[in-house]
Parts: structure tokens; C-alpha cells; sequence
């Protein structure tokens, strides 16, 4: 049945099959989903990140596009045991919905498409709540690695992907308190905030490498626990 579905249907058929999927596996998991938010601090307690927005192709598209998902998280406030959805939050990165075209990795070639650039936002997320120890539910990696070692601007390993309908991240918030994202885009910089009434202690985040003559393992390890093993091709 997959493999008839994946052959046979046209692309926005596929797309509905999966929206459906997912709405019925969420129907049995009975999760709760983030979609409050609040204009205010939350709390005293703030951890900062922010990575640089690299220049290249497409770049304009992608601060435009960086910019629509930042007011779509801005403010968001996780309740205990409450989950946040990227795509929930975000919605379709599609024309209709204000983005623009970007650079995207699709079916492990360098591509363009509405929405792309957008996996910045997702993987430091990602990478932010690893070190502030939140349970991630949902996470996909890259399938290619396409950076050279002196163009990174965070370890390989720390990324998530997100394909809408198809690849999701969602991040439990796994403490007894609320806690709330806030960020901006400024210049060349995505700023991105977790605050809280606690304080929150940041996690030790390693990343171990094993390369092969296809690519590279990345093992990653929090406090020496292995979390997720991932590979990546190599361009």
C-alpha cells in the first residue's frame, strides 16, 4: 500500500495521506500541543543562542523566510507536558502562506523550493533544547552534509530537517514548569531564547565522528549517553 501510494499518486495526494497519518496517530497518542503564547516575559531565568545567517544563494528568500517563522514562535509558551510542533506553529511554508523560494536538499540533492532556509530555525531549536535537557519526541537529520569544516557555524550533528507533513521536529517540555521561546532576526544573526521561572541547567552536548568512504556517523552524546547516531553523505 505505501509503496503504491509513494509510485502512483500526485504530489498533493501524497501530501493529504500524510497530514491524515499524522492526525490519526496524534488522535491516539492524546498529546497536548503548544499554542499559547504571551506577549510578556515569563519569567527571570533566560538562556541565549544565536548562530549567523550565512550569505549565499537565495539569501534575501531566506532572511524573508527566517523572518515569517520567528513571528510564528516569538512568544510561544510550553506548558509542562506540553509538546511543541514545529509545523504546528508554522504552518505550510508555502506562496499562500508569504514564503518565498530557498535553497532545500531534496531526495539528497542541493534543490530549491518555497520555504527553504527554513531548517536554521528548526536545528537551533533543536540544538537548544538538547543543551537545556528537553525531551525531543521528534527530530530528522540532514541526509548530506553540505559544509566544508571552516564554514560551520554549529557542530555537524546539531541539525534538524523538517519536510512538512513528512519530517517534524517536536520537543516535550519534560519540566514542571512552563517555559516560553522567544527570538529575532537581526541582520545576520537568528537570535533564539528559552525562558523560564527556574532556572535551567544546560546539558553537556558532545558529537563523535566516524567516517567511511560514503560519508560520515555522527554519534551524538549528552554527558556521555549516546542520544541519536545519524549519517551523513559527503558531497
Amino acid at each position: 500500500m505505501k509503496q503504491f501510494i509513494k509510485n502512483n499518486l500526485p504530489y498533493q495526494l501524497k501530501l493529504r495521506y500524510r497530514l491524515l497519518q499524522r492526525f490519526l496517530a496524534e488522535q491516539n497518542n492524546r498529546q497536548s500541543y503548544a499554542k499559547n503564547y504571551l506577549k510578556e516575559n515569563l519569567g527571570d531565568f533566560r538562556i541565549d543562542f544565536q548562530q549567523s545567517i550565512r550569505n549565499g544563494e537565495f539569501y534575501d528568500n531566506k532572511i524573508h523566510n527566517l523572518k515569517i517563522v520567528c513571528e510564528k514562535i516569538n512568544n510561544l509558551v510550553i506548558q509542562p507536558d506540553e509538546v511543541f510542533s514545529f509545523w504546528k506553529t508554522v504552518g505550510a511554508p508555502i506562496r499562500k502562506n508569504n514564503f518565498k523560494q530557498g535553497r532545500n536538499l531534496i531526495k539528497n540533492n542541493i534543490s530549491h523550493d518555497f520555504g527553504g532556509g527554513i531548517c536554521q530555525f528548526s536545528s537551533i531549536i533543536y540544538y537548544s533544547a538538547l543543551q537545556c535537557g528537553l525531551d525531543i519526541i521528534e527530530r530528522h537529520s540532514h541526509s548530506i552534509d553540505i559544509y566544508k569544516e571552516y564554514e560551520r557555524f554549529t557542530p555537524l550533528g546539531s541539525d534538524s530537517t523538517v519536510v512538512f507533513a513528512y519530517k517534524d521536529l517536536q520537543v516535550k517540555n519534560n519540566f514542571p514548569f512552563s517555559i516560553q521561546f522567544k527570538c529575532i532576526i537581526e541582520e545576520n544573526h537568528l537570535f533564539f531564547n528559552i525562558l523560564s521561572n527556574n532556572k535551567i541547567n544546560l546539558q553537556k552536548i558532545d558529537f563523535k565522528y566516524f567516517e567511511d568512504d560514503k560519508g560520515v556517523w555522527v554519534e551524538t552524546l549528552n554527558n556521555g549517553k549516546t542520544l541519536f547516531k545519524n549519517f551523513y553523505i559527503r558531497l
